[in-house]
């Protein structure tokens, strides 16, 4: 029978949706670059527009010659001329006057109004919680240095120290008509949605995502569908209708061997702009620029190869998780719909080296009331069976409201519901997602209830979120 080495492992079931703990990542360098507004490209940020999905698409570039649009001043790397004499001289480029750095921070609170409950308890009992509200602080560059590569980075620093979250050269147009064939290359996500990954107004990943040999096995660094791995990608937009992506990356190498992980994704979209931003357009509305009436739909597969670190019986060190899923996006005016679903297998998956099956979705329903204030409700579920052993189920809804006080500084207010059932010990503790401001992340151990794998509902807490760039 699979077991659960450490309960407070099993606990941290499901990363979904990690609120605004994590960094918002919005670019205000590229606001200096254009001498634009932040609501050039974003609604709330780092929510994306129409406009700003294009760009995001294009290499971080505008459409048409990116060059005709850019604001601020730039010194040539060499000379024009130089065109006509390469390969006998090196082909010019620019960068900008000013280093093309942003910084930002972004932090939370926490109501917690029954001490009981799994949030109360992962407090001790504290029912407001204010030591997250500035934990991480961010140093964001990007610039481009033609009108066909760009560089983005993305530095967070915190209380264990300095991560790079992103290191990437993007090769735009490399072949074909125009944005049909880019390369991506170095450290960030993988492309596997149409759209970015930071595209929720409540938390910080729109596609939820599972950390299976967490759960089973405490893997302290376990792979999951997106968190940001060193690899290739080519993607690319085909007659402004049509996109893909198509990577391979190494994984989580856990200090051991480097892993091969690839994946694909394929989409469409129908209505409002196109997907490079060169044709179509939105609702006619100049003072809705994020207003289109729209539908998009996409699939994408992934088969990740993980290196883990707790040995499994029968020699079993590897673990490889095949992943299959789907995604849609609907617009009408100011209201946008957006779903997916996704289910991950994993061969080796438990601390016993037996399967695990895991399936997930969510759906995020907003309308933009004013540029400055948008209601949502975000609702996001996971079953997880392994092989012998009990399903768990869990069910998070999530009410909030987004403000922008400032085009770069927002406030995020989010109130958390939670169902989840299956989650017991033999001794009859009943164990529950995390839930709360932070989203089912880690440590969190609901009420006793002296039947095994009983069902409870719980009220979890209120998340206030406040983050800033510049």
């Amino acid at each position: 029978m699979t077991h659960i080495k450490n309960v407070a492992v099993r606990i941290a079931f499901l990363v979904l949706g990690l609120t605004l703990a994590s960094p918002a990542r919005a670019i205000p360098a590229f606001a200096r670059k254009y001498a634009t507004s932040c609501n050039t490209c974003h609604t709330v940020y780092p929510k994306l527009s129409p406009f700003g999905e294009a760009f995001r698409r294009n290499g971080y570039r505008f459409p048409g010659v990116d060059s005709d649009f850019i604001k601020a001043e730039q010194i040539p790397m060499g000379q024009e001329a130089n065109k006509k004499t390469f390969p006998n001289s090196v082909w010019p480029d620019a960068i900008p006057t000013a280093v093309p750095l942003s910084v930002g921070a972004n932090g939370q609170a926490n109501i917690i109004p029954k001490k009981t409950s799994s949030a109360g308890q992962a407090a001790n009992g504290t029912q407001f919680t204010m030591q997250d509200l500035a934990p991480e602080a961010h140093l964001w560059a990007g610039a481009s240095i033609d009108d066909t590569i760009t560089l983005w980075a993305e530095i967070t620093l915190a209380d264990g120290g300095a991560d790079v979250e992103h290191a990437q050269v993007l090769f735009n147009d490399l072949l074909g008509p125009k944005h049909a064939v880019n390369l991506v290359v170095g450290h960030g996500f993988p492309n596997v949605t149409q759209y970015g990954p930071h595209s929720s107004y409540l938390s910080d990943l729109m596609l939820p995502v599972v950390p299976v040999t967490a759960i089973y096995q405490g893997e302290e660094n376990p792979w999951v569908l997106v968190d940001n791995y060193t690899g290739a990608e080519v993607n690319g937009v085909i007659a402004g209708r049509f996109d893909y992506a198509v990577g391979l990356n190494a994984g989580k190498t856990n200090g051991i061997n480097p892993t091969d992980n690839f994946y694909g994704r394929v989409g469409f979209k129908v209505g409002g702009l196109a997907l490079d931003g060169e044709g179509g357009s939105g609702t006619g509305d100049t003072s809705k620029p994020w207003a289109e009436n729209a539908f998009g739909v996409y699939a994408f597969g992934y088969q990740a190869n993980a290196r883990l670190t707790v040995p499994a019986p029968n020699g079993a060190a590897n673990d490889v998780a095949n992943v299959i899923g789907l995604g849609a996006r609907g617009q009408y005016g100011s209201a946008e719909l957006n779903v997916g679903w996704y289910s991950e297998n994993h061969n080796h998956g438990t601390d016993l080296g037996e399967k695990v099956a895991s399936s997930v979705g969510f759906a995020e329903l907003s309308y933009i009331v004013y540029p400055w204030m948008v209601p949502v409700l975000r609702v996001e579920y996971a079953t997880l069976k392994p092989d012998g052993g009990t399903s768990v189920n869990d069910l998070h809804i999530q009410p909030g409201m987004a403000f922008l006080i400032r085009p770069n500084l927002k406030l995020v207010v989010t109130f958390d519901y939670e169902t989840a059932s299956g989650f017991a010990n033999a001794s009859g503790t009943y164990e529950a997602w995390q839930g709360g401001s932070s989203s089912w992340g880690p440590l969190q151990i609901a009420p006793v209830d002296d039947t095994v794998g009983a069902k409870r509902s719980e009220f979890e807490s209120i998340g206030l979120f406040l983050a800033w760039a510049m």
